[in-house]
C-alpha cells in the first residue's frame, strides 16, 4: 500500500511535527484580517468525505461553496471522481481517499487544486503518487505548507465507515494524521473526567494496545489535558488518583 506525502518539513522531523501541532500556538495572521473567516474551497470533480474527523453527510455544508475553516489545523478527506477517455472508450473513476492537513491564516481563501484526469494513465498516476499532482494554494495562487496522504483501503468500499479510518489513521505517526481528532468521541469532552470512568469501554484493552498505541495515547491524554480548564484537570487527577 503506497502512501502519497507532500509537505515542506523534512521526513525525519515527523515526530517533532506531530508534537508541535499538538502543543503549539496558532499560527500568527495579517492583523488585517484578524477576525476574517477564512475558506477551502475542494477541487470541482471532488467529493468530500470527512472533514476534521466528522463524516461530510452529517455536516450542513452546501455542494461546490467553500467550507468556512477557523483558525486551527484542518484536515480534509476526499476523493476525486472523474469520466475517462472519450467516444465509446469512457470509464468512470474514483479516486483512493486523499488526506490533506493544513492550518489556515485568518481571511485567506484556500483551493486544494487537482489536475483534470483525461486517461487511465493520469488516474493511475495520481492515486500513485497525489504529493506530486494535489497541491494547496491561497488567493494569490501561491502554494502553502501542507500535508497530504492517501487513507488505507482494503477490499469492497461500498459503505465503508470513513470516519472511524480516519480515526484509525489519526493514531498513526503519519505526517498528515492529526492525533487531536483520534479521540474525539471521548465522554469527556462534555461530561468531565470523572463522569468518563463509568464507560469502562473507553478505556478498555489498554494493556493490549501495541507500543505504538500506547505513545499516541499518551500524546493524546497530554494535548487534551492542557486544552482542559483548572476545574476538568482537577476531575481528571482525582479520577487517575482513583485507579492506583
Amino acid at each position: 500500500m503506497s502512501v502519497a506525502m507532500r509537505t515542506f518539513i523534512k521526513p525525519a522531523t515527523t515526530l517533532k511535527v506531530m508534537l508541535l501541532s499538538l502543543f503549539t500556538l496558532p499560527l500568527v495572521s495579517n492583523p488585517a484580517f484578524a477576525g476574517v473567516e477564512s475558506t477551502l474551497k475542494l477541487p470541482v470533480r471532488a467529493e468530500l468525505l470527512v472533514l476534521d474527523g466528522k463524516a461530510a453527510k452529517d455536516l450542513d455544508l452546501s455542494r461546490g461553496k467553500p467550507i468556512q475553516l477557523t483558525k486551527k489545523r484542518h484536515q480534509v478527506v476526499f476523493e476525486l471522481k472523474e469520466t475517462l477517455g472519450s467516444g465509446n472508450n469512457v470509464e468512470q473513476f474514483t479516486s483512493r481517499p486523499f488526506v490533506i492537513s493544513f492550518h489556515p491564516l485568518d481571511g485567506h481563501h484556500y483551493t486544494i487544486e487537482a489536475p483534470r484526469l483525461l486517461n487511465r494513465r493520469q488516474a493511475d498516476a495520481i492515486n500513485r503518487d497525489p504529493g506530486s499532482k494535489i497541491t494547496v494554494v491561497n488567493e494569490k495562487q501561491e502554494e502553502v505548507a501542507y500535508e497530504i496522504a492517501t487513507l488505507p483501503s482494503r477490499g469492497i468500499q461500498i459503505g465503508r465507515n470513513y470516519a472511524a479510518d480516519v480515526r484509525k489513521f489519526n493514531m498513526t505517526d503519519n505526517e498528515a494524521a492529526f492525533p487531536e481528532l483520534a479521540g474525539a468521541q471521548v465522554a469527556e469532552s462534555t461530561h468531565g473526567f470523572a463522569r468518563a470512568q463509568q464507560d469502562t469501554s473507553i478505556y478498555s484493552g489498554a494493556e493490549t494496545n501495541t507500543p505504538e498505541e500506547n505513545v499516541m495515547a499518551e500524546r493524546m491524554l497530554k494535548y487534551w489535558f492542557t486544552e482542559a480548564d483548572s476545574a476538568t484537570r482537577k476531575s481528571f487527577l482525582e479520577w487517575a488518583a482513583s485507579l492506583k
